[in-house]
């Protein structure tokens, strides 16, 4: 059966405080979170079970996403003799707020930036290393890209722009289908220091 779109969770959610991008920063924390994302919505031993670990080892860092607001209560269910409180991701898409110019958000997004790229790495390395990679064109499950252009600001924005509506379109007419393996994409554009 066909789950809806991933879209018809809210929109975009605006990541204002360094604290929300520190926790997701932090690896576990981040896995839950991923977790969440996939199930949608579910208890503490649903979100585990997405992500393969014991439900013990998560409650602390479902705790730090619902303190920081990235992860919001879906009410309860009964589970045996006890009551299990339910969650749901904020959105599916999270982007950092381009106005917060304040030097510890600046900090938090440089810190999130290295967490995200370790994660990539450590995902790549993890799949060559397990037989998990399809490297054939044509049926490829594994990329990495790096390179270095200049760019004038004309073609730095229509870049950004083209990256933001790959993601966008892609995203939006996306439908989750059971059982398809999670594939991490990590994109990033920074300006060079100069030599």
């Amino acid at each position: 059966m066909s789950q809806p779109p991933i879209q018809d969770r809210p929109d975009i959610f605006i990541l204002d405080r360094p604290e929300q991008l520190r926790v997701l920063g932090a690896t576990a924390t981040h896995d839950a979170f991923i977790g969440l994302l996939n199930i949608r919505e579910g208890g503490v031993a649903d979100i585990a079970k997405a992500i393969g670990k014991s439900p013990h080892s998560l409650y602390h860092h479902i705790e730090k996403l619902v303190d920081v607001g990235l992860v919001l209560p879906a009410g309860e269910r009964r589970s045996g003799a006890r009551t299990e409180q339910l969650y749901r991701p904020v959105a599916h898409l999270l982007q950092t707020d381009p106005d917060n110019d304040d030097p510890d958000y600046l900090a938090a997004i440089a810190e999130n930036a290295r967490a995200d790229f370790r994660r990539a790495g450590k995902a790549v390395t993890y799949a060559l290393a397990h037989g998990l990679a399809k490297r054939q064109p044509d049926n490829a499950n594994i990329a990495s890209l790096q390179f270095t252009v200049p760019l004038n600001d004309e073609q730095r924005q229509r870049l950004v722009a083209r990256l933001n509506a790959v993601v966008e379109e892609f995203t939006s007419e996306l439908e989750e289908e059971e059982g398809a393996p999670l594939h991490l994409v990590t994109l990033g554009l920074s300006p060079l220091k100069s030599s």
